[in-house]
């Protein structure tokens, strides 16, 4: 066997026992054996990876199903080996690239994940799995006899866990290379104490070496910029443990300097940076405001800026400043604020198409309507105050309440939640998904009702088990229940709403008028077979959305956007009324676009005529045809480019419509330049990354966590950090 050293370091000066130092070798001489090569004679998988997938792979295991390891895992089709990253995209892509056909047929006969089931057919099938529990202890859910040998290439590991203990590591980590490991702080192995172990080739030793305190300082701030981390995280013993682990010694920058120092050092380059862009801009603009509070009560204000660069098919977008918004400043202080932002970036105003607001503060949307500015309410925050109004309603209040004492009665009691696990995995309904909602984001709370409406059937029954519990005291009566599941059926076309703007590259304004429509003409519809509560509910969104987006000017920008979106050219949302509305204004602008650049071409050529020069022949008999043809009134030449757009085939839905026009630009240059002022406005104030429901309150946690006097640095830097 080839020779490995090994490193040990034990911050603790403690004197372990002989017993233990041996039990300790022992550990380490087995986690060093060479452990690269697994033969196998079956491919299983743990009844937990419920994925349809999984029906084509499995762990390497030995005759009697027990899993050999878990860093790999196998093909049933074709023996390939695949790395188990713990989800299953890689397996679908797999399936996608060698076996098309399998996963076309798996995915087409699986039925959907929410089937409705009778009464009977769930009696059915729960008594079918007490049966097949009662035959069989199995623990996996698919099992394939195979013969085979799995290869491990020394990947790196890395346990955190505080439970694990060194006796029972080398269960999960096989290493076939040279490694070290370091240890930190270890007490008594034996006894499960806390451990943090980092294995790795020991050649990686080199490498680190080399690295200099200023590098560390560097991957620290990113870490803190990228992250939205509190500088003082450099402070706690278990960062400072984790680094010292890492890398042994290096020096980790003080909260100050950090503060003080590295941050506003990096602040001050990118926004040199931004700055020189936005100085150099031509093109038109969108704005973005969005208000917001922090963990202290404060109100804060971050503005962005969406452009187009030129010959790119891509919205770029640049947080600009992130403004302390005090609740009593009136509409002057917001105008003098606003003046000087747009003169810090560079912005001029009648640049700016629209600016997309996320905030119901009136001096504000009054300070920049006086500047003669359209403001487009960011349909993010009209949902989310459309679907507040509906939580803040009493009886509805009350319901949520109950809700999550249901959840929390349940998830701090052990047998509850074993009950739970068991009766989910009955109903083939996703463990682990009825948890209490944020209020501040609306979608959580909607994700919290409709699980706990999946449950309905098998809560009462679980809150009886809880001893001491009164289960008519919070479970929901008859009459909560009804309403629940009335609100959840009324807002589920506002979550697919906000699942199509996250799958949007960048959801435009284009969006907003076929969104509103479908939603207030088909969705919120009033029904015959609707109870009182959920037409009531319909009623009052309906009239909300309807109200937000009411004032002419934000009607007519929109219609305009969407009449210029290749993909919305065929689709039914508005009127022949809205149609002739923007028919006007459109040609208007596009006339007014193609004289202001023949003025230019003329001024051009008017050098060259001033050199006398001899008239060809066939200059002189064709010269005025040709004059008639170049000095086409600029009306005629717009009413061609408007229609030559018509006639273009519609773009797809899913196709976007920056790179559409970028396809046609030769076709209908100056309509192309004319729909580049609306395609950039975003439909909503946060980036699609940002709109699922965890990733947004993940970032509003941490973004209302920031003191004041990092929040503009902060905010500025993650959001226009490139790695």
């Amino acid at each position: 066997m080839e020779s490995k050293s090994l490193t040990v370091s034990n911050s603790s000066k403690s004197t372990a026992t002989d017993e233990t130092k041996s039990e300790m070798h022992m550990v380490l001489a087995k986690m060093m054996e060479e452990k690269h090569t697994y033969t196998y004679k079956k491919l299983v998988v743990p009844m937990s990876m419920r994925s349809i997938y999984w029906k084509f792979f499995g762990f390497p295991a030995t005759d009697d199903g027990d899993i050999l390891t878990k860093v790999k895992i196998v093909c049933i089709l074709c023996k390939t080996q695949i790395a188990y990253n713990r989800n299953t995209s890689n397996l679908r892509m797999h399936l996608q690239n060698k076996h098309a056909q399998e996963l076309l047929e798996l995915e087409a006969n699986t039925p959907p994940r929410r089937q409705v089931l009778s009464q009977e057919a769930k009696d059915r099938r729960a008594q079918k799995r007490k049966i097949k529990a009662e035959l069989t202890s199995a623990q996996h859910i698919y099992t394939t006899n195979a013969d085979g040998t799995v290869q491990i290439d020394g990947d790196i590991q890395f346990v955190t866990d505080p439970n694990i203990s060194l006796s029972n590591m080398e269960d999960d980590i096989a290493i076939g290379q040279p490694l070290r490991v370091m240890i930190k702080g270890g007490t008594n192995i034996g006894n499960n104490s806390q451990n943090v172990a980092f294995l790795m080739p020991e050649d990686n030793t080199v490498h680190q070496s080399s690295i200099d305190g200023k590098t560390v300082s560097d991957a620290i701030a990113e870490f803190i910029i990228m992250d939205l981390q509190l500088p003082e995280v450099v402070e706690g013993h278990g960062f400072q443990r984790l680094v010292a682990t890492l890398r042994s010694p290096c020096e980790i920058p003080s909260k100050n300097k950090l503060e003080e120092e590295i941050i506003p050092k990096i602040y001050d380059t990118f926004r040199e940076s931004v700055a020189a862009t936005l100085a150099c801009m031509s093109n038109d603009v969108g704005l973005t405001i969005e208000e917001w509070k922090s963990n202290s009560n404060e109100s804060f204000v971050t503005v962005s800026v969406y452009y187009q660069n030129a010959g790119e098919t891509s919205l770029e977008c640049k947080v600009l400043s992130s403004i302390h918004a005090p609740l009593d400043w009136d509409k002057h202080q917001w105008s003098n604020t606003i003046d000087t932002l747009l003169l810090d970036w560079y912005l001029k105003v009648e640049r700016i198409t629209a600016v997309v607001v996320a905030t119901s503060r009136s001096e504000l949307l009054a300070a920049l309507s006086a500047k003669g500015l359209t403001l487009i309410p960011c349909l993010l925050h009209t949902l989310q105050v459309c679907a507040q109004a509906c939580f803040e309603n009493p009886e509805v209040a009350s319901i949520l309440s109950k809700c999550r004492t249901v959840i929390g009665a349940i998830i701090n009691h052990s047998t509850a939640s074993a009950a739970l696990a068991m009766q989910e995995q009955i109903m083939e309904l996703e463990e682990n998904t009825m948890v209490m909602d944020y209020p501040g984001v609306w979608t959580s709370t909607y994700n919290m009702m409709e699980q706990i409406a999946l449950r309905r059937n098998i809560i009462s029954s679980i809150l009886e088990s809880i001893e001491g519990n009164e289960p008519e005291v919070i479970d929901l009566s008859p009459d909560q229940w009804k309403i629940v599941e009335d609100l959840v059926n009324v807002l589920e076309p506002f979550k697919v709403t906000i699942m199509t703007l996250s799958e949007e590259k960048m959801p435009l304004i284009s969006l907003l008028r076929p969104l509103l429509w479908q939603l207030v003409s088909s969705h919120l519809k009033v029904k015959d077979s609707d109870s009182e509560t959920a037409r009531s509910f319909k009623e009052s969104l309906s009239d909300m959305l309807c109200e937000r987006y009411a004032d002419y000017n934000v009607t007519l920008l929109l219609q305009i956007a969407t009449t210029l979106d290749p993909r919305f050219k065929q689709l039914p949302y508005a009127t022949e009324e809205d149609k002739s509305l923007v028919a006007t204004p459109i040609k208007e602008m596009l006339t007014k676009l193609i004289q202001a650049e023949s003025g230019d071409s003329i001024k051009v050529e008017e050098e060259p005529t001033s050199k006398k020069s001899r008239l060809s022949g066939m200059e002189l008999l064709l010269g005025g045809l040709c004059a008639t043809k170049n000095g086409m009134p600029a009306e005629e030449k717009a009413d061609l480019e408007l229609v030559q757009y018509q006639s273009e085939s519609t773009a797809p839905l899913d196709y976007c419509p920056l790179q559409w026009w970028a396809k046609v630009s030769a076709k209908c240059p100056n309509l192309a330049k004319l729909a580049c002022r609306y395609n950039c406005v975003p439909a909503c104030c946060a980036p699609p990354a940002r709109i699922p429901a965890e990733v947004q309150v993940l970032y509003d946690t941490r973004r209302a966590a920031l003191p004041p006097h990092l929040v503009d640095k902060l905010l500025f830097l993650h959001g226009n950090h490139t790695v």
